[in-house]
């Protein structure tokens, strides 16, 4: 069941970053179907006033509710477009979102039993550039927070996009921190373990990626 939740919510976490506007989906999709589709931005019984200013805002404000709870976007960056190469591994930091999520009663336990915790999406790539094997932990790094939290990536929550490179491989997927909800954050810093051979040698520095949240 936990298994389960994990596939899901690394989608559901991250749904304000996917296009949006798609078609309702049929009444007989599963839960997990459910929890997979974009949060609607433009529903068809409202106006083109109202399309322009979701845009204007850039899907701050969009809700998504479904069996794991309700998903309120705080912040998003589509085209952040950071490069945090390490060693020979190149490395992006594509998109970025805060939310805040209310966990359904079902799923609190999942969430320590919070009613709201605040959510930091990241969509990311890596590759090795090299033949070697080469071990870099993105799909680890620490965030911190402006307003003094400090949380490790939810590994379990988060897509498989570090550890061991067999040579040139590219990974890509989303990164997912779960803080104690905190709706004030500005900017959230990243601290990364640098890159290493297959004998753990660092062959990278230990990286410190500041992204602020220009709300």
């Amino acid at each position: 069941m936990r298994k389960k939740l994990i596939f899901s919510i690394s989608l559901v976490l991250f749904l304000g970053l996917a296009a949006c506007g798609e078609e309702n989906v049929k009444e007989e999709e599963t839960p997990k179907e459910e929890m997979q589709k974009p949060a609607s931005t433009d529903n068809e019984s409202e106006g083109a006033a109202d399309n322009s200013a979701t845009e204007e805002s850039n899907g701050v404000g969009d809700t998504t509710e479904s069996e794991l709870g309700k998903l309120t976007v705080l912040y998003k960056d589509k085209e952040l477009n950071r490069t945090v190469n390490n060693g020979p591994v190149n490395a992006t930091l594509d998109k970025i979102q805060l939310a805040t999520l209310e966990p359904s009663e079902s799923y609190k336990e999942s969430f320590d039993g919070q009613d709201k915790v605040t959510v930091v999406t990241i969509e990311a790539s890596a590759e090795n550039t090299v033949d070697n094997t080469i071990n870099y932990y993105l799909n680890q790094a620490k965030l911190v927070t402006d307003t003094g939290q400090q949380v490790n990536a939810d590994i379990w929550f988060s897509d498989d996009i570090g550890g061991e490179f067999l040579g040139k491989v590219k990974k890509n997927g989303n990164i997912i921190w779960i803080l104690k909800h905190d709706e004030a954050v500005k900017k959230v810093t990243l601290h990364i373990t640098g890159a290493s051979n297959d004998t753990f040698d660092h062959i990278g520095e230990d990286l410190k990626v500041e992204i602020p949240l220009d709300k």
